[in-house]
């Protein structure tokens, strides 16, 4: 309790010397009335001293997170056989599909956000290949290619042409997956974030804006 009531003086402002584990009667006294018009001037002391400081339990996520990012951002930049939208827009969105449903619902999010007034870049990374789709939209472009993802087709497309383009590229960064620690898709990268999804178009405004 002494140690308790020396802190909260000490929070406030400098207090005499004293040997509080040995205090006269007297010194007892006026150390308990100097306590009582200091707890009654600033009541919100007490809440003060006993308000435990707690370590945010993401941090430490965050943090390994952001190392895993800075130690593969070769990786993690566009390559040849990734599709890239809005090159020359900021910031940059790179997200990881896969074939199943909620990286369809993560592609018509991205299709959404790659329309924007000001745009962000997005780089779109296969979660196992998908060299159709990158070919139809490296002849096609990204709207075409959001239409293949999307299971949409196109009247003017060259299925020989697209089939002969797909055998010369490589579109599986599984590996590149499982090195960020991902146990599955969809998730995109915003800002040194990784956020796994799919997640609606407000929670990419919003990390886009940070």
């Amino acid at each position: 309790m002494i140690r308790w009531a020396a802190a909260l003086l000490a929070a406030a402002s400098p207090v005499a010397a004293l040997d509080l584990g040995n205090l006269s009667p007297p010194e007892r006294a006026a150390f308990g009335a100097e306590l009582r018009a200091l707890l009654l001037s600033e009541p919100d002391l007490i809440a003060q001293a006993l308000t435990i400081a707690r370590p945010d339990p993401t941090s430490f996520y965050i943090a390994e997170d952001k190392r895993r990012l800075s130690e593969l951002a070769a990786q993690i930049a566009p390559a040849a056989g990734d599709m890239v939208i809005n090159p020359t827009g900021a910031p940059t969105i790179t997200a990881f599909l896969g074939p199943d449903s909620g990286s369809t619902e993560m592609a018509a999010v991205l299709r959404s956000v790659a329309h924007y007034a000001q745009p962000p870049k997005i780089v779109v990374k296969f979660w196992g290949a998908n060299n159709e789709a990158t070919t139809i939209g490296q002849l096609y472009g990204p709207d075409a290619f959001w239409r293949a993802l999307l299971g949409e087709t196109g009247n003017d497309w060259d299925p020989p042409r697209i089939q002969a383009n797909a055998a010369t590229l490589d579109t599986d960064r599984s590996d590149l997956a499982r090195a960020l620690e991902m146990d599955a898709p969809p998730f995109v990268l915003i800002n040194g974030i990784m956020i796994k999804g799919p997640v609606p178009e407000v929670v990419i405004r919003k990390y886009l804006s940070q």
